[in-house]
C-alpha cells in the first residue's frame, strides 16, 4: 500500500465510525441520509432526462461521487455537481 491508499483508508474508516456513532445517537437520521440521497438521485436522472429530451448534454451521471454528494448533501449537492460540470465547460 502507499501513502495515498493508507491515509485514504483511514479517512474512509474515521467517516464511517462517526456515521454508526451519529446513527447511534439518532436513529432518525438514517431516514434523513436515505431521503436526501434518493431525492439527490431522483433529480439527476429527472433533469437528465428533461434535458435528453430537449437534446442537451449534461454529462453527469450517476456514479460513486454523485451518489456520496446526494446522499451526504442533498439536492444542493447535486446542484453544486452540475454547477462544477458547467464550469468544466466554460
Amino acid at each position: 500500500m502507499n501513502q495515498n491508499q493508507i491515509i485514504f483508508l483511514f479517512s474512509a474508516a474515521a467517516l464511517a465510525i462517526y456515521l454508526i456513532s451519529y446513527i447511534k445517537k439518532r436513529p432518525a437520521a438514517l431516514l434523513s441520509f436515505f431521503g436526501r440521497g434518493a431525492a439527490g438521485l431522483s433529480y439527476i436522472y429527472l433533469f437528465n432526462a428533461f434535458c435528453a429530451i430537449r437534446g442537451v448534454a449534461t454529462h453527469l451521471g450517476v456514479n460513486l461521487i454523485t451518489l456520496a454528494l446526494s446522499f451526504f448533501l442533498g439536492i444542493p449537492g447535486v446542484l453544486l455537481a452540475y454547477a462544477a460540470n458547467l464550469l468544466r465547460f466554460l
